[in-house]
């Protein structure tokens, strides 16, 4: 993929929040979701979920200042919206961190059977801040914590108590934990795809 000038791939992009099409969206509502939340324990979710993590940790770990933080323009992937494509590494990990520690705070929330406030904005997630030098350690230590927490604090993760997702619908706890682990492999994929752009 041709290297454009930064300002002029931003401008091409959809706006945060934008979404995937129409017809992935309810893919992946319909189709996608139920079956994994049948056939999936919760357990099982957390265990991809970690291993997914680490995988980022092995691929980050053996790249340079520059490696991390250059923002690559990457091909359309399944899961990723528009806006999403033009990111760096450093950028996938913060957004990752962003994402895991609100489901280590919610999940436990929603498990008690308490009402989240407020509700989730994909807006709110993105990594367009001052990204830390030392991102891919801060995703070690919380990775390192992830499942503990969650297993410590969650009382029932079928209850049926929900909070919207906002391309989704309502998810219970359950449902949270196999979206966290979907999400996390989306942006494994994604970092190996900027990695063979970049390399």
């Amino acid at each position: 993929m041709q290297e454009k000038d930064s300002q002029e791939i931003i401008e091409t992009l959809d706006k945060a929040g934008g979404g995937i099409s129409t017809s992935k969206r309810l893919l992946a509502k319909h189709l996608m979701f139920p079956p994994l939340n049948k056939t999936i324990s919760w357990k099982k979710a957390w265990d991809i979920y970690d291993k997914e993590g680490e995988k980022i940790l092995t691929l980050a770990s053996s790249l340079d200042h520059e490696q991390l933080f250059k923002r690559i323009l990457v091909h359309k992937l399944f899961g990723l919206e528009d806006n999403s494509r033009y990111y760096s590494i450093a950028m996938v990990i913060k957004h990752l961190l962003i994402v895991g520690n609100a489901l280590q705070n919610r999940i436990p929330v929603l498990s008690r059977g308490e009402k989240l406030d407020g509700h989730v904005a994909i807006e709110d997630v993105k990594p367009y801040t001052e990204i830390e030098d030392d991102i891919v350690e801060q995703f070690e230590a919380f990775l390192s914590t992830y499942r503990e927490i969650l297993e410590r604090e969650v009382e029932d993760i079928y209850i049926d108590n929900t909070s919207a997702h906002p391309w989704f619908g309502e998810f219970n706890p359950k449902a949270w934990s196999i979206l966290g682990m979907v999400h996390q492999t989306v942006h494994r994929r994604q970092i190996e795809a900027i990695i063979r752009i970049n390399t």
